[in-house]
């Protein structure tokens, strides 16, 4: 995981994460299925909580939990077998319960821009699958990180 975007990276989020593409990801056409990309944001998702201190027991260990409810694809150029990617991950914006990711997909070693995602997650009780607000120590350890104000008064975006 890296923690400044990657100098052939264009993406302006402060956290990446490298994985290589594995021939079962891969398609007829010899590229990634499209399908793919969006278990490349979650892996990328999770590193970006382990980045941040939070890993997904000490999130359920501090009763939260947060549930994928859309993402939104674009698909630039393929990626195929065996290309180192790099995916960066930053948060857009904090609702009362919602948090919106963006993701986007480059080839580490030429900085091709491969895909982007924005996706919306929901905090909600582990137990009762209830959206709950988003946690301020969650929204701290994210304001933080981003170098911008997540403040927990509810803002322009709905939840």
């Amino acid at each position: 995981m890296v923690f400044r975007h990657h100098s052939r990276v264009g993406s302006e989020s402060r956290f990446s994460h490298r994985l290589r593409v594995r021939f079962a990801e891969t398609d007829a056409q010899g590229i990634v299925f499209n399908g793919n990309y969006l278990t490349y944001c979650d892996v990328a998702w999770t590193e970006y909580f382990r980045a941040l201190g939070l890993t997904y027991a000490d999130m359920i260990s501090r009763g939260m939990d947060m549930v994928l409810v859309g993402a939104v694809q674009e698909f630039k150029s393929p990626a195929v077998f065996d290309e180192m990617l790099e995916i960066s991950a930053r948060v857009l914006a904090i609702g009362t319960s919602s948090i919106n990711f963006e993701f986007e997909v480059y080839g580490a070693d030429d900085g091709r821009f491969v895909h982007r995602a924005r996706s919306t997650y929901v905090t909600v009780d582990p137990v009762t699958k209830s959206k709950i607000p988003v946690p301020d120590v969650l929204r701290q350890v994210i304001s933080t990180h981003e170098g911008l104000v997540f403040s927990s008064s509810k803002n322009s975006e709905t939840s």
